[in-house]
């Protein structure tokens, strides 16, 4: 671990590599869901269907995060980091290869398992070498650069087509990755021993509110993106209109990530997190009343997703600031598996939600799992007031 306020050169170029390329997996995988989707409807594929073979993608999370940690320490970050881009690559070419549904399965769960390995990687391996006193603008910048990247994807499938030519480039861009990664430090060192962590369910009682962040904000988000355009045309929107507001939404959380890390360099975290809890329940609270006008909701979307990104970022700060060596590792894997599971389960709890209040059940079932979550920060920063009073 990195304390000292001026970081080792090396010590930039691994920063530096893996943020770059994670914002370019990003780009690639933001190139990947809508893409799939099209070409497999083209092929006249059932809705049902392409939704199995999207969780093809998902499900790796569960089989490949309990032995992340292990693989990290085993092999060391960049090393893993440049397997998973290149193992992400050729998947990307089989597909563009073999275009059906049948073939994308196996090859969909390839690339699921690769980029499972470069989450966890990445973000262990970015909170290991973050001093502690640019911990938080460190990871917003990893953040905007991550968000950046996957809402650049459907833009430019716009400028390349829907057929399998942005394939071939995400390909590109993942070994592009891989090489930008061969410069940086490639030690073995940065998380311990293999077998020195503890198992990643007991890290969850160390520090709960970082560590479930990720469930709860990958439910939230994962439902505003798939069920937003339809609600906002339920709404008396348009449809151009309604995709347009999720570029502004993706905006916004591009640009305000910098800004809340460099706040949680400078104030409590714990404070700072249960803040931006509550104004997101605000501004989703808010959201219905500015429907349809499209600047209203534009500014309150771009407001609203950026507060709510921020605490994807204020988590990972938390876990960087918790865990050490061995245990950061476990952590950022587990964290990984959250995000999954959190995808899995909100977009179904929306999509019902909306059945039983059309359209508003969206906001509500967005606001209930925000709700959910918000006791674990308030109950961790009652915790670290009571144990600074003794």
């Amino acid at each position: 671990m990195q304390d000292a306020t001026q970081l080792h050169p090396r010590h930039k170029r691994s920063l530096a590599a893996a943020i770059l390329s994670m914002g370019m997996v990003n780009l690639s995988m933001g190139i990947a869901f809508p893409l799939t989707a099209l070409i497999l409807a083209r092929q006249g594929v059932e809705p049902g269907m392409i939704g199995l073979s999207t969780a093809a993608q998902a499900a790796p999370v569960f089989f490949i995060s309990p032995f992340a940690p292990r693989i990290m320490r085993r092999f060391g970050p960049a090393h893993v980091m440049i397997a998973g881009l290149v193992l992400a690559g050729i998947s990307f070419v089989l597909m563009a290869l073999f275009p059906s549904l049948l073939a994308w399965f196996p090859l969909r769960f390839l690339l699921g398992s690769a980029g499972t390995l470069l989450w966890a990687t990445s973000e262990a391996w970015i909170n290991s070498l973050a001093p502690e006193e640019r911990r938080g603008r460190v990871i917003g910048i990893y953040s905007a650069a991550a968000a950046a990247g996957f809402a650049s994807g459907p833009m430019l499938l716009a400028l390349l087509g829907t057929d399998v030519t942005p394939f071939y480039i995400g390909a590109a861009l993942m070994l592009i990755a891989a090489f930008v990664v061969t410069t940086a430090d490639r030690g073995r060192d940065h998380f311990g021993e293999a077998g020195t962590s503890s198992a990643m369910w007991r890290l969850i009682l160390i520090a709960p509110a970082a560590l479930l962040a990720n469930f709860f904000f990958a439910a939230a988000e994962d439902s505003l993106v798939t069920f937003f355009p339809l609600y906002a045309i339920r709404t008396g929107m348009t449809e151009s209109a309604s995709l347009g507001l999720l570029t502004v939404a993706a905006l916004g959380a591009i640009a305000t990530q910098p800004a809340i890390g460099i706040a949680a360099d400078r104030m409590n975290r714990l404070n700072l997190l249960i803040g931006l809890v509550i104004a997101t329940l605000a501004g989703y609270i808010l959201l219905p009343f500015t429907m349809p006008d499209a600047f209203t909701t534009g500014v309150t979307l771009f407001l609203v997703v950026g507060l709510a990104n921020g605490i994807f970022t204020l988590a990972m700060v938390l876990v960087g600031e918790r865990f050490r060596g061995a245990e950061l590792a476990g952590a950022s894997a587990f964290t990984t598996a959250m995000w999954g599971a959190g995808a899995l389960v909100g977009a179904p709890l929306s999509g019902i939600a909306m059945q039983v209040w059309d359209p508003h059940g969206l906001i509500v079932a967005v606001l209930l799992i925000f709700l959910a979550y918000l006791p674990f920060p308030v109950i961790a920063r009652l915790r670290a007031r009571k144990s600074a009073a003794e």
